[in-house]
């Protein structure tokens, strides 16, 4: 509730303003119970702050039975005010400060709205952050505030600061993620800005300024300043932008940080004459960016010698064969590839090979995975299938003997195998296989497979085989391989088989003679490129003694 005060304060009951001045102007809008006791000072107030430019109010305050204020009573506004709500001018007329602005008092610039009425000294807040709630949300605005007392009420006058702030954020939100900062040499007054994050940067205290470009040269390692003086060189000659990376020396002692890469964005201002008269320059942090891509290069460099070592090494298990060869009776070609391109190591392997008594070892092998660990398994196969091959044992023998092996030394292993023993001699062809596809045999224009199947090696430590056995025939062509030839998502192994098995008695057809051996391997395109394969396609080229 308001008491009458002295005149000049008094905010009596509601009345219509009198005089030349308050009939211009008319009666104000002024809450309930409320009236203008000096509606000619209003009005000669409101006709100044038409007049003003920029925002400005005019208030009377409100107090209560202690002359204590309680709030102001806007009773003039210039065009040019405008509130956080959007309201400006003549709408901002008769509303009551803290009914409108309620997170204004308690502030420090309801302390000055105070102080400037009790005392009579202007006031001003430079940056006032002001809060509403918005939805749950607080809205936040800045203003510069300037307040005075002027025919007994509160003069205010304001700008916004929000475009500066919301800008200011931006840039530092800006050099905050780009871990950047802005730094500017005026080299005609010798002025030098650095931006808060340059400094953050180079390690390097606020309060001790910021280096000149002497400074910066001698603060940048030895072997990047030649760098420095080419830019700086390039940009007093052509004027031209320039960006460069440089390593600098810690400026801020033991504490400050280490070596510092920093990639460096310079334009310079040139004056009349083509003369630099200031230098431009954005300074990004890459320290983090730069160790990374070095130890991704350590990395790749580690990973290009453990490929060469890989292929040094599958050379040596398996020798790459890229023309057949022959053997006792025979024209073989091999081939392997890796699911693994990069590393050039698989689980599947192959062996053609005249042991001592002239027959010819023949077998194809799969262990379960690709890389080196299968790797490491399938070299300890195919050098333990040859070493009982030489020993004269028949292929029944060495996959028992090899799945014995396999179980007690590498019970984490399965592997599959075929294994064949050729005799040039009778052209006779004795083979098994554990747990692995058929090998095709191509007689004439019809291709059959060789069945004679054998469990898993690896499963089951007393497992036992058998082997067949068939007559070759001069030009009989034998295709051996791992399931990578005819796995294929979606498809069953039979129908794969098929496919195969269809497209070497179309080659057949088409080709005659000693092409047929290479035509046949060409044609053997793998359906899988998640699983390695190897392919072994056999020819029986020499007749038997006494045959025609």
């Amino acid at each position: 509730m308001a008491t009458p005060l002295p005149e000049e304060h008094e905010l009596p009951l509601r009345g219509a303003a009198q005089g030349p001045v308050g009939d211009a102007i008319g009666t104000l809008a002024l809450p309930s119970g409320i009236e203008d006791p000096s509606p000619g000072v209003t009005a000669g107030v409101r006709a100044m702050l038409d007049v003003m430019p920029g925002a400005a109010t005019w208030s009377r305050p409100v107090r209560d039975e202690t002359g204590a204020i309680l709030d102001f009573l806007i009773l003039a506004a210039s065009p040019e005010a405008r509130d956080v709500h959007g309201r400006q001018g003549e709408e901002l007329v008769g509303a009551s400060t803290l009914e409108r602005y309620p997170s204004v008092h308690g502030t420090e610039l309801w302390e000055t709205y105070l102080r400037v009425m009790e005392t009579g000294e202007p006031g001003r807040v430079d940056l006032y952050e002001h809060v509403e709630d918005a939805g749950g949300v607080p809205h936040r605005s800045w203003y510069g505030v300037r307040s005075a007392r002027v025919a007994g009420g509160l003069l205010n006058t304001w700008v916004s600061h929000d475009g500066e702030r919301r800008l200011a954020a931006r840039l530092e939100r800006t050099e905050q993620l780009g871990n950047l900062g802005w730094v500017h040499w005026n080299l005609a007054s010798g002025e030098i800005t650095w931006s808060p994050r340059v400094y953050e940067i180079h390690g390097r205290d606020p309060a001790e300024g910021p280096l000149t470009l002497e400074q910066y040269a001698a603060a940048t390692v030895a072997e990047d300043r030649a760098v420095l003086e080419r830019a700086l060189a390039a940009l007093a000659e052509t004027g031209e932008s320039q960006e460069f990376e440089i390593r600098v020396l810690p400026v801020a002692g033991e504490d400050g940080p280490g070596v510092r890469h920093v990639r460096i964005f310079a334009e310079a201002v040139r004056d009349a004459q083509g003369a630099s008269l200031e230098i431009h320059a954005v300074v990004q942090d890459i320290t983090s960016w730069r160790r990374a891509a070095d130890d991704l290069a350590v990395a790749n460099r580690r990973l290009e010698e453990e490929n060469r070592l890989s292929v040094s090494l599958q050379n040596v298990i398996m020798p790459v064969e890229e023309k057949p060869r022959a053997l006792p009776g025979l024209r073989v070609s091999a081939r392997y590839a890796p699911a693994e391109k990069e590393a050039w190591l698989g689980g599947d392997w192959y062996q053609a090979i005249e042991l001592d008594d002239g027959d010819v070892l023949l077998a194809v092998g799969d262990v379960a995975g690709h890389g080196l660990a299968a790797a490491s398994a399938m070299a300890k196969l195919r050098h333990a299938i040859t070493g009982l091959a030489f020993a004269h044992h028949d292929p029944a023998r060495i996959l028992a003997t090899l799945n014995r092996m396999l179980c007690k030394l590498r019970p984490d292993v399965l592997a599959t195998a075929i294994v064949a023993r050729y005799s040039p001699a009778d052209r006779m062809l004795r083979w098994t296989h554990a747990g692995h596809p058929p090998m095709l045999l191509a007689r004439g224009g019809r291709v059959e497979r060789l069945l004679h199947p054998g469990v898993l090696l690896g499963v089951f430590d007393d497992a036992s085989y058998t082997y067949g056995s068939v007559r070759l025939r001069q030009d009989d062509l034998l295709v051996m391989f791992t399931d990578g030839l005819i796995e294929k998502r979606g498809r069953d192994l039979y129908e794969g088989l098929d496919l195969v098995s269809a497209t070497v008695a179309e080659v057949l057809r088409s080709h005659h003679g000693d092409d047929r051996l290479q035509a046949v391997m060409e044609a053997m395109v793998p359906s899988s490129d998640t699983d390695d394969t190897c392919v072994l396609v056999v020819q029986v080229v020499a007749p038997v003694r006494g045959e025609g």
